[in-house]
Parts: C-alpha cells; sequence; structure tokens
C-alpha cells in the first residue's frame, strides 16, 4: 500500500497520469492470511470433534459386547457387530469431514499466495511504469531544447535539429507503445513486455540526456 502511494507522489512529480494503479492491497493479503488461519483453527476443532464422536461409538461397541442387549434375529451377535459397523462408518465419515476442511485450508493457502503474487506483480509493474514515464518527461523536454536550438541554427543545422527531433519522438512514441501494452496485460504477464520495454526506454534516456 505504501509502494502504491510513494508511485502515485512520483506521477504527481513527473507530471504523467498513470492509467494503472494497485488494484491489489496489504488489506487484501492481510484479509486472506487471516482467512487461512481460520480455516486451520477450524481444521483443528473437526480433528478434535471427529475423535470424539469416533471414541463415542468405540466406547458404544464394547458395551454392546458386555451388557445383555436384546437379541436381533437368530444372530446372538448381530447387536455387537453392527455396533462394530457403526464405528467404521462413523470413522469413515469423520475422516471425510476431515478431509474436506483440509481442502479448505488449502484452498485459503491458495488464495493468499495468489493475492500476495498480485499485490507484487502490480507493484513491480506501477514501479516500472513510472521509470518509463519519467523517460518521456526526458525525450519531452530534449524535443523541446531541440526546438529552441532549431530556432537560433541555420537552414543546414534546422534540418538536421528536425531529423533529431523526429529521432526522439519515434523513440518517445515507441516507449509509450510498449507502455500501453504493459497496461492493457494482465498484470501476472506484464513482465513478458518487460525487456522490450527496457530497451525502448534505455534508448529514449541516451537519445535524450544527449541533448540535455
Amino acid at each position: 500500500m505504501r509502494l502504491c502511494t510513494h508511485i502515485a507522489g512520483l506521477a504527481a512529480t513527473f507530471g504523467v497520469v498513470l492509467l494503472t494503479g494497485c488494484e491489489t492491497t496489504r488489506n487484501d493479503v492481510t484479509a486472506a492470511r487471516n482467512r487461512v488461519q481460520h480455516e486451520e483453527r477450524k481444521l483443528e476443532d473437526v480433528k478434535r470433534d471427529a475423535a470424539r464422536n469416533v471414541e463415542k461409538e468405540r466406547m458404544e461397541a464394547r458395551e454392546a459386547r458386555t451388557t445383555n442387549k436384546p437379541i436381533v434375529g437368530d444372530d446372538f451377535n448381530q447387536g455387537p457387530r453392527e455396533e462394530a459397523r457403526e464405528v467404521q462408518r462413523k470413522a469413515a465419515s469423520e475422516t471425510q469431514r476431515i478431509q474436506n476442511q483440509e481442502e479448505r485450508v488449502r484452498d485459503a493457502q491458495a488464495d493468499a499466495n495468489k493475492t500476495e503474487n498480485k499485490l507484487a506483480m502490480e507493484q513491480s509493474r506501477d514501479k516500472f511504469l513510472v521509470d518509463c514515464k519519467a523517460a518521456i518527461d526526458l525525450g519531452n523536454r530534449a524535443v523541446e531544447k531541440l526546438q529552441t536550438m532549431k530556432n537560433a541554427a541555420d537552414e543546414a543545422g534546422q534540418k538536421a535539429i528536425d531529423d533529431h527531433i523526429g529521432a526522439l519522438k519515434a523513440k518517445r512514441d515507441d516507449l509509450q507503445k510498449q507502455i500501453n501494452s504493459i497496461r492493457s496485460a494482465d498484470v501476472m504477464h506484464w513482465t513478458d513486455h518487460n525487456a522490450v520495454a527496457q530497451k525502448a526506454m534505455d534508448e529514449l534516456l541516451k537519445d535524450a540526456k544527449s541533448v540535455l
């Protein structure tokens, strides 16, 4: 969040308006991490509850073997065997409940990681765009200086300066094109455009600095 505020300040300093901005905040990351903690605590509760429920079924099964329960049908052991099956069913049910909660924990962790990664990508992208805009600002200043120089030059000098102005503008426009590509790209893939944009920025800066 602080970096986004810092970027906005830099943008104001350079006299540019960024069409992008941090859509994800530190609050989003905190909320996502809190959800992970909540689901992890719930998992521990589910495990304790499951253990109690299974133990209760086991106790009932033990009682069925040691108490005089009514005989069901013709099988004297049918009651205890049914209690044993109840233990198995309860254990399977509670295991599934634990697995379901474990999946919710994994989902929460994946979402938190995605949120953190997205914030990091937004911050790095916006910082790079500020650098690009600063380069464009420098290029514009170089163009202005060349135009001033042109007014005092002879005809041959004006032609050379015009050519230089045209070259500077072409480099500036190329960088702006790369900026637009980054802005329109999915934030998680903006770095796919980074190398080309960096090259365009370096070329513009080199030419602009040779004038200023």
